[in-house]
């Protein structure tokens, strides 16, 4: 059964995956965005704590892009069955 070939139903199945893993990598940047907003500047501790949040936020970003990338690509590649 495991063959290299891609068919329709691999491609959407692919599709499928993609489009349910975006959404929990932007729940990830919604995640670290309500942390920034909920730790307050009023410590040294805190302002690391808020600098380290903006960074993974801004990984999840570049995950999130990715995936946009990775769904246009398989997406275009179902257009040509």
């Amino acid at each position: 059964m495991e063959s290299d070939k891609e068919t329709p139903e691999t491609v959407q199945a692919r599709l499928d995956v993609l489009r349910k893993g975006i959404v929990s990598e932007e729940n990830s940047v919604n995640y670290y965005q309500t942390l920034v907003e909920k730790t307050l500047e009023d410590s040294d501790t805190n302002i690391g704590m808020r600098r380290m949040y903006y960074d993974l936020m801004s990984e999840e970003k570049k995950h999130v892009d990715r995936f946009h990338e990775l769904i246009g690509e398989w997406e275009n590649r179902l257009k040509q069955f």
